[in-house]
């Protein structure tokens, strides 16, 4: 069923929102469930909240084009101070597409408004009527501190007004977050019903500030309150991009409080007297005189009539619907005084491994397994871009995280220590990275060729470049006034390095493979021009009741240092089975755009061939898919070597590996591994001719 609301205002939102609706654009089958179940019970989805946090994040600062902090904390509360965005940890379902549209609008604030002027109003003193003053009011206002609150909502009111409007047609493609925020804030069934009711409708600041607050609702009643239109015609909405600055919202709110103060008073000056005249009939009643009675008869003829049909009329709202309207009354006036928005709260636990998750850069990326089909049976694939200490700590499917925290906080040396088995597996690992630096260093030091360059310059030809010190000979028919200069520079390499972690990897293999990886990583760091990523790759239950595909991003030479891998390398185990094709299909568009025109070098490890994978579709062949990936990448330029570490090129498992891999498939001893790193080392080495 579609939630609909249209305002004829273009300052604000004028299209049809339906739950969820905005979100779907996201990515193909997104959904705004962040539970799973764990045998009947339900529970948050991490990775996927995680993932969803960050984008949050980077609409807010698309949209702003400032590098506007959003905090996600365990909070039901979502507001703006000014500096960062706080959203509510809780997006699910309804919450999801108005807590977007929430954080749009509280980031555009510190965009566009000038908070030292809202700062001001809460200040009490004399100086507030000088301030106000200076800002453009009417030097004759009355102004004392409730009356400085009610202008500051005021002017909350008409600043919102601006900022949406400024957003909303500066950025369209984020209207429908909008939509949903002032559906769920500002136009609920009971909101609807009570604008068209008898409620509402005193000469009074909350009937003013409830019919104010919802100008922008269809159902709108500009006849309901004397000034009511006056109201509406100073606000202008139809033009509300004429203001410009808080300054100018402020001069607006100044003028509506005019308005509103004036048909308060008025009204409160009327009930005066209305009551002034019921005490005189009081007494009259109670008199004795006869001349009395009957001049108090006299002046009261017809008022028990006007009295008895006022005691007569009724609420449009039944006694549920007038408490439903008190509370959303309550959300939309918080709204407008700028206090925290409820979203709803994670778990403190929940919310601490959301955080971790975000902060190391966990995005969750459907891949299609069987493309084509006209029912896509898409598989969660994780993506976690940085290995942190936090993640390693807390992701106990991924890491070796028995006593992790304890060698992190304490900077245990697990060669060192001598505990027995508390830090073997640890240590085994450890061994295999110190070989792998030992072994990286002595490439590194024939690759300090890429340091230099060589250019040979020739001259006296027929094309090229002018050869100023030769254009004398011009004039003596010489044409032969050209030069070339040829420069040897050795070429720019991206490297991505896979490694299989299923569990069939354990032992010898993953520990050679990191040799292996490590080794070029260190090579690599000891010259210019080439950038290596190591990522490992299987199979976790993170955040869900079946196993997802997860790709770790251990290692990124652009943003880390080889400190990294000597210290946090001895934290990573096997996980899982292997997913290949869908792991790599996952980051295929990250490795295009971090190779940068590069030349790029796809490095595949493992033992085996792809398994069957949770979630994906009957027709799913895990050699085809992969075969299929690797392909694509070939086509685009992408230079893809699979390293079959079993040693046997004979057995059933090779076979499918070739026909995955191809020409390129290569069968490697994994006692013996070092080759791979002269056969990198040799490639780094190539050189290309650059003509100026």
């Amino acid at each position: 069923m579609k939630k609909k609301f249209r305002i004829s205002s273009p300052s604000i939102m004028t299209k049809t929102y339906s739950s969820g609706y905005a979100s779907s654009f996201w990515s193909k089958g997104f959904d705004t469930d962040f539970k799973v179940d764990f045998g009947g019970k339900r529970s948050v989805d991490h990775t996927k909240l995680a993932a969803t946090q960050r984008a949050i994040a980077n609409f807010v600062n698309i949209v702003t084009g400032k590098q506007i902090p959003v905090v996600f904390q365990s909070t039901d509360e979502s507001y703006t101070d000014g500096e960062k965005v706080v959203i509510g940890t809780k997006l699910e379902d309804k919450n999801f597409d108005p807590a977007v549209g929430l954080a749009l609008h509280e980031g555009s604030h510190i965009l566009l408004t000038n908070f030292s002027i809202l700062e001001n109003f809460q200040h009490l003193g004399s100086e507030f009527h000088q301030f106000v003053q200076f800002q453009g009011c009417d030097p004759d206002l009355n102004i004392g501190t409730s009356e400085l609150f009610l202008i500051k909502d005021l002017l909350n009111w008409v600043e919102d007004r601006r900022i949406d409007y400024h957003i909303y047609t500066t950025a369209p493609g984020y209207r429908m977050y909008y939509e949903a925020m002032y559906d769920k804030y500002f136009n609920s069934k009971v909101v609807n019903k009570a604008l068209n009711s008898n409620v509402k409708r005193e000469e009074d600041i909350e009937s003013y500030m409830f019919r104010l607050i919802n100008l922008t609702n269809k159902n709108r009643d500009l006849g309901a309150l004397k000034g009511l239109k006056e109201i509406w015609d100073i606000i202008n909405l139809t033009n509300i991009q004429r203001l410009r600055t808080t300054e100018e919202s402020l001069k607006v709110a100044c003028a509506i409080y005019k308005i509103i103060t004036k048909y308060v008073t008025k009204a409160e000056e009327e009930k005066k007297k209305e009551e002034e005249k019921k005490e005189e009939k009081k007494q009259c009643s109670g008199g004795t005189s006869e001349e009395k009675k009957k001049q108090c008869s006299g002046e009261d003829e017809g008022e028990d009539e006007d009295d008895t049909k006022a005691t007569q009329v009724k609420s449009d709202l039944s006694n549920a619907e007038l408490k439903r309207l008190e509370k959303a009354i309550q959300v939309q006036n918080d709204f407008v005084k700028g206090k925290q928005k409820k979203i709803g709260k994670l778990s403190k636990k929940d919310a601490r491994i959301v955080k971790t998750l975000k902060e190391a850069g966990t995005e969750s990326v459907p891949v299609d397994t069987y493309p084509g089909s006209p029912d896509p049976c898409p598989v969660d694939t994780i993506i976690i871009k940085k290995m942190t200490p936090a993640i390693i700590c807390s992701m106990h499917g991924l890491f070796n995280t028995y006593y992790a925290q304890d060698v992190i906080n304490n900077g245990i040396d697990v060669l060192k220590e001598d505990h027995g088995y508390k830090y073997g597996s640890f240590r085994r690992i450890q061994t295999a990275v110190n070989a792998g630096i030992v072994l990286g260093k002595q490439l590194g030091k024939k690759l300090q060729l890429r340091n230099d360059e060589r250019s040979l310059k020739s001259t006296r030809l027929n094309a090229g470049k002018i050869d100023r010190r030769l254009i004398s000979q011009l004039g003596y028919n010489n044409a032969a006034v050209f030069h070339r200069i040829i420069t040897d520079k050795y070429k720019n390499f991206f490297i991505h390095i896979s490694i299989d972690a299923s569990g069939s990897m354990g032992g010898k293999r993953i520990q050679n493979a990191i040799k292996s990886a490590v080794a070029i990583a260190q090579a690599a760091s000891m010259t210019t021009g080439i950038r290596v990523q190591i990522s490992l790759r299987g199979t976790s239950d993170i955040g869900s009741n079946n196993d997802k595909t997860v790709t770790l991003y251990a290692y990124d030479s652009a943003y880390d240092k080889m400190i990294k891998i000597k210290t946090y390398f001895k934290f990573l185990k096997c996980f899982g089975v292997t997913p290949e094709g869908v792991s790599f299909k996952s980051i295929f568009d990250d490795i295009k755009k971090d190779a940068k025109g590069d030349e790029c070098i796809f490095i595949n490890y493992s033992d085996g061939y792809p398994s069957q994978l949770s979630g994906a579709s009957w027709y799913y062949n895990g050699v085809d898919f992969t075969k299929k990936v690797v392909d694509n990448m070939r086509e685009i330029g992408i230079n893809v070597i699979g390293y079959f570490i079993d040693g046997r090129s004979s057995s059933s498992g090779a076979d499918l590996f070739r026909r995955m891999y191809g020409q390129d498939a290569e069968f490697i001893d994994t006692n013996n591994m070092t080759q791979i790193s002269k056969t990198m080392n040799k490639k780094f080495l190539e050189i290309s001719d650059q003509i100026i």
